[in-house]
């Protein structure tokens, strides 16, 4: 078990490589996405990304600014069975609080608009 330095954590890793995954293959994504660098805790956060990449499962990418995040969200992407489809980016922490919802799934308005009366009046009832 590797224990290193990730993403501003001290974590213990157990280093696992995909079937399908060498260390030719994370050179080449390292080359393509203009990654520099060989260390093990790198090397593993892009094994995984790999083996994610595979599957349909949801990935949530976190850490502090300027650590990487859009580029390996764009590595999964591009090795992913949708890499035909467009890879949009979202900085979400850019998007004011309560309206992240509109934003990410759309808004529909209400396609029969009710008047809204005052609620003096409706406490009136």
């Amino acid at each position: 078990m590797y224990t290193g330095h990730l993403a501003g954590n001290n974590c213990k890793i157990k280093p696992i490589i995909p079937a399908g995954i060498c260390d030719m293959d994370i050179q080449s994504i390292k080359n393509r996405f203009g990654i520099i660098g060989n260390s093990p805790a790198l090397n593993y956060a892009l094994q995984v990304a790999a083996q994610v990449s595979n599957t349909d499962l949801t990935v949530l990418i976190n850490g502090e600014s300027g650590v990487g995040k859009e580029v390996f969200s764009q590595i999964i992407h591009s090795l992913s069975a949708r890499k035909h489809n467009p890879f949009i980016a979202v900085n979400c922490g850019a998007i004011p609080e309560g309206t992240i919802d509109s934003e990410l799934f759309g808004h529909e308005k209400d396609p029969l608009p009710v008047p809204l009366m005052p609620a003096k009046d409706i406490l009136k009832q």
